[in-house]
């Protein structure tokens, strides 16, 4: 393939397959044609592929001329390497195929029946599972646990003062889903925890939330709820939006539908977002930056998908060590900071998203127990 048109010809190939989905052709000649047999019959990305055409490839292939062809390979190309890692590491997982044509046996790095903590207000734990259906007894309340959700009920409390607090813990590996008592829904991620009231009371309703939660709050426009995430709060008008702890440089609120005010408790100045857009507090400078963002790769999550939109290796490697619950281990500092685009499956053996980053751009991962050893 002639590495200088590999933009154009990425584009033909994802031009064809959107096409395809939407019942309709486009011609695509020569070796794109068996390429695009190899990686049609998806529909996930879309989005991405329009966003990488504005890639200059003309101009990168002149920057990276004259390197090794690995190099040229992991350097290149945003459109190549967003096409590969996209629709050549869908078909990859699609086929169950590990990087060096191999079947993969059996799956690893999969942990459905991992234990959540909920502790109640008198500081008891239990242990729930995502199959258990349970009741159980909190004061002179009921809980029920049924289909990896806890539902509460009940009517709201006027007074303050007789508010009592449950904890969830969701740890690595793990995702659970929680019913307030007032109906909203939060969802929340791995390595996660929300701290909120069995029955809401006063004249607000508020929650704490340490990791990444999906939430759907029940509206009500007397009573505003709250998301306090560390130094930031978040007050909702009655909207589905996401909160993450977890990133390394900031506290991050997505917001996809409705309407949320974002205060920095330092400042104290409330911001309004509306939805598509992103909020991010630096937790270096304390500094409160909104911004437009493409909101599906901060909520695939949700919906059983890694979304990684140009993100680092170690970013990549960091939210893959909090679902499968690994730890990573890095020979050198070398590719850290490569990025990546594309979607892959959450609920695949680690070692096919490992595979498929080997195919993309020949990174080598070594899993040994519950550690990624990355050579690169």
């Amino acid at each position: 393939m002639n590495w200088e048109n590999i933009d154009t010809s990425a584009r033909r190939i994802a031009a064809r397959a959107v096409c395809r989905l939407f019942g309709e052709e486009i011609n695509v000649e020569g070796q794109e044609e068996g390429l695009f047999r190899e990686l049609t019959e998806t529909s996930l990305f879309e989005e991405e592929m329009q966003r990488r055409s504005r890639y200059n490839a003309g101009k990168a292939f002149r920057k990276a001329k004259g390197r090794r062809r690995l190099h040229l390979v992991r350097w290149y190309g945003a459109a190549a390497c967003a096409l590969v890692m996209a629709l050549g590491g869908w078909w990859l997982l699609r086929t169950g195929q590990s990087a060096d044509g191999g079947a993969l046996v059996g799956e690893y790095g999969i942990h459905g029946s991992r234990q959540i903590c909920l502790q109640l207000s008198d500081g008891k734990r239990v242990a729930l599972c995502s199959e258990d259906t349970l009741q159980l007894q909190e004061q002179d309340k009921t809980i029920e646990v049924r289909g990896g959700e806890i539902a509460y009920s009940g009517e709201r409390k006027a007074d303050s003062r007789e508010e009592v607090w449950n904890t969830l813990t969701v740890p690595k590996g793990a995702e659970f889903r929680i019913k307030l008592s007032d109906g909203t829904v939060v969802h929340l991620n791995a390595d996660s925890r929300l701290q909120y009231p069995m029955l809401f009371s006063g004249k607000e309703r508020r929650v704490r939330l340490q990791g990444e939660a999906w939430f759907e709050v029940a509206k009500s426009a007397e009573i505003p709820f709250y998301v306090m995430a560390e130094d930031l709060e978040i007050r909702v008008y009655g909207t589905s939006f996401n909160v993450n702890t977890h990133g390394m440089r900031a506290v991050q609120t997505v917001l996809t539908e409705g309407e949320v005010g974002v205060r920095s408790l330092r400042s104290g100045k409330e911001v309004r977002m509306v939805p598509g857009q992103l909020a991010e507090y630096g937790r270096s400078d304390r500094e409160l930056r909104i911004r437009e963002v493409n909101v599906r790769q901060y909520t695939a999550w949700k919906e059983g998908y890694f979304y990684f939109d140009d993100r680092s290796l170690e970013e990549m490697m960091d939210e893959l060590a909090r679902w499968y619950d690994m730890e990573i281990v890095y020979q050198s500092n070398h590719g850290k900071m490569l990025h990546f685009s594309g979607y892959v499956q959450r609920y695949k053996d680690v070692r096919r998203i490992l595979a498929t980053l080997t195919e993309a751009v020949g990174i080598r991962f070594k899993v040994t127990g519950n550690r990624i050893i990355i050579n690169n």
